[in-house]
């Protein structure tokens, strides 16, 4: 069994690690590392580890995420992170993968396996490999990279970086040449063949231990789900009865987009509000 880290690199609210407009560096981390864990998923004989935290509200340390991979016995560690010069936009472009100044040799060979399908992705100029004594590939114990996708505060390169297409392009990408690098294989063909009895058990193993991951992510960040509380019980009952909310997941935050659709809905009359005197 394979055993791959990863990370999306630093956190939503890490300082400065944003473009000149806001838009923060672990959000487009982010889509590339959940196309990369999805698209290996679909492998043979592998299973991941992501050691940033999923959700972004924690910037988690360095020195945690390596510990956290070393003692994992992880075979390779990929960290996905996007570039920048400075705090004002420019024309400078390109991606980059970073190994560390005394790299493993098994480490120049996964940057040149995965690297070139990192340029392609992302179509922008090759800046190629590079060395660097950053903390990610110094201090784990595997072959470890470290992939610059593009500058996030380029005219050039924010182009692709705000396209989701592009980044789940650039996961899935990176995971078919680590696959092909260790020589792993589908669980069923990429051609969709008719699965065979093992490829469908398979496929139903993967699906389930996804189901249990995302259980328990919830139920880390406390959205597990339960019926509303007795004190909000008449309230819930009125909302969902007149359509103006649904009669699932009592206990999950609002976005603003669903708050949005609540008050269009209120202002064009398709729910009409009126409480019933008790």
């Amino acid at each position: 069994m394979i055993k791959v880290g990863y990370d999306a690199g630093h956190g939503f609210h890490t300082a400065g690690k944003r473009t000149p407009d806001g838009e923060r560096e672990w959000s487009f981390n982010d889509k590339v590392a959940r196309a990369f864990a999805n698209e290996l998923a679909l492998y043979k004989g592998v299973m991941t580890r992501r050691f940033d935290d999923p959700t972004g509200q924690r910037d988690v340390p360095l020195r945690e995420r390596t510990n956290g991979a070393n003692n994992w016995a992880a075979n390779f560690y990929i960290s996905f992170h996007h570039n920048a010069l400075g705090s004002r936009w420019g024309n400078h472009t390109g991606v980059e993968t970073f190994i560390h100044t005394n790299p493993q040799p098994r480490s120049i060979e996964l940057a040149n396996a995965i690297h070139p399908a990192v340029v392609t992705s992302y179509g922008l100029r090759d800046r190629g490999i590079k060395r660097g004594n950053l903390h990610i590939v110094r201090e784990t114990t595997m072959p470890a990279i470290l992939i610059e996708g593009g500058f996030m505060d380029s005219l050039i390169d924010i182009t692709k970086l705000r396209k989701d297409a592009v980044l789940a392009s650039a996961g899935r990408a990176v995971a078919q040449k680590l696959a092909k690098f260790v020589g792993l294989s589908r669980v069923f063909p990429e051609n969709r063949e008719e699965l065979s009895m093992a490829q469908y058990e398979e496929l139903r193993r993967l699906i389930d231990a996804q189901a249990r991951r995302i259980q328990e992510l919830e139920r880390l960040i406390g959205l597990e789900e339960r019926e509303p509380l007795a004190t909000h019980a008449k309230e819930w009952e009125w909302a969902t009865r007149i359509g103006l909310l649904t009669d699932i997941y009592p206990n999950r935050p609002l976005t603003r987009e669903q708050y949005a659709e609540v008050e269009y809905r209120k202002a064009s009359g398709e729910i009409q509000l009126k409480v019933e005197p008790e």
